[in-house]
Order: structure tokens, then sequence, then C-alpha cells
């Protein structure tokens, strides 16, 4: 009996394993990067003593959003967002994200879509890969100091550096019938996600 049993669970594991990787194929590529140059910084104060916070209140990102299905399916929607476990079908309560649907995406009708998005972001509502740019400046003062300068030498001076904003972007996929018919859902789609770090000039200025 215990033997039937296992072999019963092996299977069930084997089929679900299988399942998965079915309905991750119809997402071939998922992909949000940087899309240009963007050579605008994120101002960071200063006093006599330490940066003390990030001056700019927001910053224009110039994103391209990709997503490729396969052969069989069509991309359906797409969400990024600057936190991670970005899933199109969830609430993201305070976090940022934007959605896309519908003729943003092509209606249903492509098995590939791309989009320049350029969001004028609130700095409070970003996350950062690594250190934010406050901390990006005071690193930056830490690797001075240790290389010889005084902490009022570095704080004398403007300095730039940079710290990385983090997106995510979740595209979705839905076959042929469904997407053309608008009759798509959470039941009947797949989704793949793709992070990345946006590199973003850091402007430290001197301390006053």
């Amino acid at each position: 009996m215990k033997t039937i049993i296992k072999g019963a669970l092996i299977a069930a594991t084997l089929a679900s394993l299988t399942t998965g990787a079915v309905a991750k194929d119809w997402i071939e590529k998922v992909e949000v990067k940087k899309d240009g140059i963007d050579v605008i910084p994120v101002e960071v104060s200063a006093n006599s003593n330490a940066y003390t916070g990030i001056a700019s209140n927001s910053h224009r990102f110039l994103l391209r959003l990709y997503g490729k299905a396969t052969s069989g399916e069509r991309i359906v929607a797409m969400k990024v967002g600057s936190f991670k476990g970005v899933r199109y079908f969830e609430a993201d309560g305070s976090l940022w994200s934007k959605s896309f649907k519908n003729r943003d995406v092509g209606s249903g009708t492509k098995r590939s879509v791309a989009i320049t998005y350029k969001p004028v972001l609130p700095l409070n509502k970003v996350r950062w890969q690594g250190w934010d740019p406050r901390q990006a400046c005071a690193l930056n003062m830490d690797k001075k100091i240790k290389s010889g300068m005084t902490k009022a030498q570095v704080l004398s001076k403007t300095w730039t550096v940079t710290a990385k904003a983090y997106f995510e972007l979740d595209a979705v996929a839905a076959k042929k019938g469904k997407a053309k018919n608008n009759k798509w859902n959470i039941k009947n789609t797949t989704d793949q996600r793709d992070g990345y770090g946006y590199e973003v000039r850091v402007k430290c200025r001197k301390g006053v």
C-alpha cells in the first residue's frame, strides 16, 4: 500500500513539473531595460557633516518593455513595477506599478510586444538595488576618506556617482483563441518576469 501511495505521489509531482514546464514555455522572452541615455542626475543634499537625503523629488525613467510568446500564444498583458515580485493579477498596495493590456499590447493579436515607456516617478516610490542615491554618496565619501581625504574636503566638492533603481516586468501570455476573443484570465494564462537594475547618475552636492 505504501508503495502504491508513494508511486502516486511521485507521478503527481512529475505531472506538476511537466505542466509547469509547458506553461513557462508560453513565454519565449521577457525583458525590461533602459531605453536610451539618461543624463539627468538624481541630486543628494548635504550639510557640513554628512549627506542628508535625496533632494530630487522625482525622476523620468526611460524604459523599454518587451514580451514575446511562443508561436501558439499571444501576449495579452504586461505589468512593470519598482519592486520584487511583480505579478499582473496581484494587487500591489502602496508599491508603484503600471499595467498594460488591450490596445496597449495589440489587443491579443501580437506574439511579441515592445513598449517604450517614460514614467516620471516620485523617488520615494522607487526601490533601489544595493544602495539608494544618498547611500551611494556616503559610500563614495568613505572611499575618499580611506584614500586620504578628510570629511570636510569631501563635502567641499560636488561628486558624481551612480545608483541602480530596480524595475521588474511581468508578461502574460494566452492561447491564440482566448487572446483574440479577450477571454483570458488568471486560470488560462501563464506569466514570466524579468528584473533590471537601471543605472542612474547621482550628484552629491557640496555640504552647506
